[in-house]
């Protein structure tokens, strides 16, 4: 999957960037953005995504599970994101698939792979999919990560800031398998 960021307050990002990589490559494509409201998903939609970020952090709480039935409900996947076992707790809970765990803490910006690890463990009984997100940067981070019992990795700002990011993210892959 390539993920897409949409924010343009943060990360200069905008929702024609999703047609820009569909029209580029036939993988899913994920928008990664702040969303908290069903017309998000719409444009999203609108714009060739295939699934969409819902940071349950963002969220209040009564807004996560109408949120990820409303992607279904629009042909998108939820990778609902969550920091600690609570979280996740509240993603299976929502009805979420795809976990996605992000070893880096929104509110204080610290990386800590050690909780994100025991949060993708606990999250395997429960038969979500479990993505490790944040702060990859070489093959044997990868490499890490598959031992974790995470199913996927998303891989962002090590391959943003290279001139050709194709070398390392096959390196990546080589580690992963």
């Amino acid at each position: 999957m390539v993920s897409v960021l949409t924010d343009a307050r943060y990360f200069d990002g905008a929702p024609e960037h999703l047609g820009e990589v569909r029209n580029a490559c036939e993988l899913p494509i994920l928008c990664k953005d702040f969303v908290l409201d069903e017309v998000q998903l719409d444009v999203a939609r609108a714009h060739g995504a295939d699934a969409v970020l819902l940071i349950v952090r963002c969220l209040e709480p009564d807004r996560l599970a109408p949120l990820v039935e409303a992607a279904r409900a629009r042909d998108l996947e939820p990778l609902v994101e969550v920091v600690n076992e609570e979280e996740a707790r509240r993603a299976v809970e929502a009805g979420a698939e795809l976990v996605g765990v992000n070893a880096r803490d929104l509110d204080t910006l610290k990386m800590d792979a050690d909780r994100a690890a025991r949060v993708v463990e606990g999250l395997r009984p429960r038969g979500a999919v479990p993505i490790y997100l944040s702060g990859l940067s070489s093959p044997n981070a990868i490499a890490g990560v598959a031992r974790s019992g995470a199913h996927a990795a998303l891989v962002g700002e090590a391959l943003m800031r290279l001139d050709d990011p194709e070398p390392l993210l096959r390196e990546m892959a080589r580690a992963a398998r």
